[in-house]
């Protein structure tokens, strides 16, 4: 029964906000890719299966765990910037997976302190935007083709792996324990095969200027795991989960606003 659970939760999610994404703005569209799609599912199920403090526990970790997930997609960049033709794909991938790991394994080493690890976080938000911003910002110009071109599809395909991910992570989390599998629950569920679409779909250039922004929306990521770690020991995995959504959409409004103001012509 969990199981089950666990896919028709994760692959509803990932079909729905889709669909949403698609009747908004591009700007707000661009807000909704922020949301703490997977962590927040992942984190869930770690309540559900181990109990809300184990959860919170997690939690703790799967903040610095962001730095891992900008590094796998830095690390997938850094083969496409100069191997830009789609037969270095599992070079790339190879790439991302062992910068995610790598990164991993030294953030084992951090205390179970959220301010300490939300310092992390930022500094590393704050080295991968300078990483990356002299990558160009490309415009998707042509329609997508081959089987990618169908949208079901491409939802079908996203919300698989998303769905296999979600299975994986949440089955060792009582094997690896609060501190790893928080570390974990920070790999990009959703973003990952977006990756690989775009990629294929789209060209080196498309994927690399969506790689470029990518740090500006963990920002999403971070304000829901330092929420959980608070609102999972007071309220409870619930209204846990509630609140922490919530605190993440405030953050995702405030942001967009801010932006919007700032960067009017």
């Amino acid at each position: 029964m969990l199981i089950v659970a666990k896919i028709l939760v994760t692959f509803l999610t990932v079909i729905l906000l889709a669909k949403v994404a698609e009747r908004l703005s591009p700007r707000h569209a661009g807000l909704l890719a922020g949301f703490p799609l997977g962590t927040a599912i992942a984190l869930y199920f770690f309540g559900w299966q181990q109990g809300a403090a184990f959860a919170a526990d997690s939690a703790v970790f799967t903040l610095p765990g962001l730095s891992a997930a900008m590094a796998l997609a830095w690390g997938y960049q850094q083969v496409i910037q100069r191997r830009p033709q789609l037969r270095w794909l599992p070079l790339a991938i190879i790439s991302g997976f062992v910068c995610f790991l790598a990164v991993t394994l030294l953030l084992q080493a951090l205390p179970a302190h959220p301010w300490l690890n939300l310092l992390v976080v930022l500094g590393a938000i704050l080295l991968f935007r300078t990483l990356l911003k002299p990558l160009p910002d490309a415009r998707i110009e042509q329609a997508a083709t081959g089987i990618w071109a169908n949208k079901w599809l491409t939802l079908l395909f996203r919300a698989s792996i998303a769905t296999l991910s979600i299975l994986l992570i949440t089955g060792l989390a009582e094997l690896l324990g609060p501190q790893r599998a928080g570390l974990l629950a920070a790999f990009p569920v959703s973003f990952f095969p977006l990756m690989l679409i775009l990629h294929i779909s789209y060209g080196a250039a498309a994927l690399s200027a969506s790689i470029k922004h990518y740090p500006d929306g963990i920002g999403a990521l971070v304000v829901y795991c330092l929420a959980v770690s608070y609102l999972y020991p007071l309220l409870g995995l619930h209204w846990g989960t509630t609140g922490s959504l919530l605190c993440s959409v405030a953050y995702l409004l405030l942001y967009g606003q801010l932006r919007a103001r700032f960067h009017q012509p």
